[in-house]
């Protein structure tokens, strides 16, 4: 039976509907783990708490899947949602998912596989965001203020994915604090990143 009070339907306070679209409502998550997972790595890092490598990666994998099973986003930009792009999520969440269950035998897999996807998605949205601005014989028209803080803050996460592609394919090249700040410095971009599309929305 459907209720007609609009209460149901519209709430107060707490219980209101929160007018959230999907994409937004799962970059927050990611946001708010890259944070925590950021800050957790410098206690890590000095030796005052246990860490979980197979964890962790695990964990990237399944948030990355159900961005791709549920928006059809990649490390390489949005794609249509088409049977291969389900197939491919299925089979990164059953990868993460085993990785958290059972440690130690993924591990190497799932950090090339995480490095190669962040290195080339980031390498492919900057050739795609700027090459044609320079291919273009005429001068690109003025950006309004938010667009244009759109365009730093993407780019700034692109370079970003790329330095956090590079720390995780060479472990024993960038010190572990330098990835806990970069970790940190992604989850901080994404929540600008979705207080600009909700201005934008």
């Amino acid at each position: 039976m459907i209720s007609n009070d609009p209460r149901t339907t519209t709430g107060t306070g707490l219980f209101r509907e929160a007018s959230l679209p999907l994409s937004i409502a799962l970059v927050i998550p990611v946001g708010a783990l890259l944070v925590l997972l950021g800050l957790l790595l410098f206690p890590v890092n000095l030796g005052l708490i246990p860490f979980s490598p197979d964890g962790q990666l695990g964990l990237l994998l399944v948030i990355m899947a159900i961005q791709m099973l549920a928006l059809g986003e990649t490390p390489m930009g949005q794609y249509r949602r088409s049977r291969l792009l389900i197939v491919i999520g299925i089979a990164f969440a059953a990868m993460g998912i085993f990785s958290c269950i059972v440690p130690g035998i993924l591990t190497d897999v799932i950090r090339q596989l995480l490095a190669i996807l962040n290195i080339a998605g980031g390498a492919i949205l900057l050739g795609k965001r700027f090459l044609p601005m320079l291919q273009g014989a005429a001068e690109p028209a003025p950006l309004p203020p938010i667009l244009k803080r759109l365009l730093v803050t993407l780019t700034v996460l692109n370079v970003v994915a790329i330095a956090f592609g590079i720390s995780m394919l060479l472990p024993g090249l960038v010190p572990g604090m330098v990835i806990a700040g970069i970790v940190v410095i992604n989850g901080l971009l994404l929540f600008a990143l979705a207080s600009i599309l909700l201005k934008l929305g």
